[in-house]
């Protein structure tokens, strides 16, 4: 009997109704033309010959890795860089870093992804969010230098509108939240590891950052990441891993000698009982506490005038600073005043070295209540019974220590709050299918897409 099997043309039309030969020239076509400007920009001196190998270099990364693991690299990357996105720049003063390139970078990448894609925010975070742009830019328009003005505040609504919002969009697992939060770890860990060959400022390390309470806010998100990281698994040597990375980021904020991030690491810690809802933890917190204060004497003698704990207690230039503060705060105040209702603008927000006092006096009570409705969801969660909601260590860490920050755009401190809002979409979720039924270390398998879904009914059953 004559064989059957017949081999598909080499000129066939695909499933989808495309034509491979087709496809073929065109990528042929496309190598080619590379290849030209490769070679024209080789011909245009080193730099030039660089970025076009960086570019053919990317170009085989994405044929062979493909578009999404592309975009997820360039995610990874930029939560490994956001601790020190300014230190990698040429200039702290530099409008555009790094970590905004491969953000810009995952945010192409993921475009054929994410568009079209249907996304329910939280109502609080909408309604702020809309309060936030009304009131910004009427504030805007009638400030004394509405050109600076608009600039600042499109610098804030890009962390505050765009990335949290990339986030919520895209709705990636909780895997590779996980993923992410230890590239945000890993990078801090290197840059601690960098710190005592990397020079400090006044005796204060700075690791790869550019200022010591950067390196110090860093420190706090960092550690309040691993607070998240530690329960999403019980072996020992992940534990020892998660470990190590909170000892780190520990020793990050003694050395950097930022008063402030000390303090909200101790505040978190302060609030594992509450959250984990276990006496156990409470009393031995309490004695670890007492145990602290007996011992903390001799912890500040033995510690340099320029560590955080010694700072605490006054010594090294804590004065000084405390003056500084005073003033940037008295300043604050004065411009809150000028305008309380809709503010004065984004021009001098920067001046004011406390977020919090720089949205009241950019945009008044009105922008800072829309504020403060985003924070709260953001916070909300940690209340809740969801497995993950831990990670809202990470929303209180950012609230606890925005009071001493200047910029409102900080990406050391939105890139590792922005998966919080993960968490907040999951609420309603939350409601729907009773979260304290769920052990925690089954989390990955009662649910591990962050995105909120429709309510089960009787014939469903919850992933």
């Amino acid at each position: 009997m004559p064989n059957q099997t017949t081999t598909r043309p080499p000129t066939a039309v695909r499933g989808d109704g495309s034509n491979g030969v087709v496809q073929r020239r065109v990528v042929t076509a496309f190598l080619v033309l590379l290849a030209v400007l490769l070679a024209a920009a080789s011909a245009r001196g080193p730099i030039a010959a660089a970025i076009g190998v960086g570019l053919a270099g990317f170009v085989a990364a994405l044929a062979v890795l493909g578009r999404e693991r592309m975009a997820m690299l360039a995610m990874i990357a930029a939560f490994a860089t956001a601790p020190m996105y300014k230190g990698l720049a040429p200039s702290e003063n530099t409008p555009v870093t790094p970590t905004d390139l491969v953000f810009g970078l995952a945010v192409v990448l993921l475009l054929p992804t994410i568009i079209g894609r249907p996304v329910r925010l939280p109502l609080g975070y909408v309604i702020g969010v809309l309060i936030i742009l009304t009131v910004g830019t009427l504030s805007t328009v009638f400030s004394p230098s509405p050109v600076i003005s608009a600039l600042q505040f499109v610098q804030w609504l890009v962390v505050l509108v765009g990335l949290v919002g990339l986030l919520a969009i895209w709705a990636p697992g909780w895997r590779t939240v996980d993923v992410l939060l230890w590239s945000y770890v890993a990078g801090h860990t290197l840059s601690v590891a960098y710190s005592p060959i990397g020079g400090s400022i006044a005796g204060r390390s700075i690791g790869l950052t550019h200022h010591p309470n950067a390196f110090g806010e860093a420190g706090v998100m960092a550690f309040a990441a691993c607070m998240y990281l530690w329960r999403r698994s019980e072996q020992v040597w992940y534990r020892a891993v998660v470990a190590a990375c909170a000892a780190a980021a520990l020793l990050s904020v003694v050395t950097s000698g930022s008063r402030a991030a000390a303090a909200v690491i101790a505040g978190l810690v302060v609030m594992v009982p509450f959250v984990e809802r276990s006496a156990v933890k409470g009393f031995v917190l309490a004695l670890g506490l007492a145990i602290g204060i007996v011992a903390l004497p001799l912890i500040l003698q033995s510690s340099s005038d320029e560590s955080a704990l010694s700072r605490l207690a006054g010594t090294g230039d804590a004065l000084v600073a405390d003056q500084a503060r005073l003033n940037a705060q008295n300043f604050g105040i004065d411009m809150f005043f000028q305008h309380p209702i809709v503010g004065n603008g984004f021009a001098q927000a920067i001046y004011v070295h406390n977020v919090v006092l720089g949205v009241a006096s950019s945009i008044g009570l009105i922008g800072l209540l829309g504020y403060l409705m985003v924070l709260f969801v953001m916070a909300r969660p940690i209340i809740g019974n969801h497995p993950n909601r831990r990670l809202a260590y990470l929303a209180w860490a950012f609230i606890a220590i925005t009071p001493t920050v200047p910029a409102l755009e900080d990406r050391t401190l939105w890139v590792p709050l922005a998966p919080v809002i993960l968490l907040a979409m999951n609420m309603r979720h939350e409601r729907d299918v009773g979260w304290d039924a769920v052990p925690d270390d089954v989390a990955d398998a009662v649910d591990d897409t962050p995105a909120p879904r429709p309510a089960t009914t009787a014939t469903e059953t919850p992933r």
